[in-house]
């Protein structure tokens, strides 16, 4: 696909969505419909790019929610507002600060220093992840030397009532 199909169907995109609400009340369903409907020709163009994206957004979608469909026992994390992939900070090879992702059943207790450690370096109102990663640190810290992970050791702040 070439950015000038791209290009197109992004300005066809917008002369469809201000043409549909100059008709009535803005609708995502309503131009959805009239691409599938009246302009399946423009669609087939870049259909590919379309299926890229839609699966990025299911992804990060994904990533972003709270609760698992996957996860056998218990949600240590689910009264957290923890998203299932966190970013995590880490150093590259040139020392240069970067962010990774992963899962919060495998953050390690250096992952969660690093990202309180990275709030701390640039102080601002307290957020309420600032608040989840504290009381998940506070509530995780009694098993570090016995834990693997974070999820792990708040497994065993359940069920030890902690």
């Amino acid at each position: 696909m070439s950015n000038l199909e791209l290009r197109e169907f992004h300005s066809f995109l917008e002369a469809l969505i201000e043409e549909s609400s100059r008709e009535q009340r803005f609708s995502i369903e309503q131009v959805i419909g009239s691409i599938l409907s009246k302009h399946p020709q423009r669609l087939e163009k870049i259909k590919d790019e379309v299926v890229v994206l839609g699966l990025r957004a299911l992804i990060r979608n994904n990533c972003r929610a709270k609760g698992s469909s996957t996860n056998n026992g218990p949600d240590m994390f689910g009264h957290y507002h923890v998203g299932k992939c966190v970013s995590v900070p880490y150093k590259n090879e040139k020392g240069k600060l970067r962010w990774g992702k992963k899962r919060r059943t495998e953050l390690s207790f250096d992952d969660l220093d690093e990202i309180i450690a990275r709030w701390d370096d640039s102080p601002s109102k307290q957020s309420r992840d600032r608040k989840d990663f504290d009381e998940i640190a506070r509530r995780s810290a009694p098993y570090r030397a016995v834990a693997r992970t974070i999820g792990e050791a708040l497994e065993m702040a359940e069920r030890d009532g902690i």
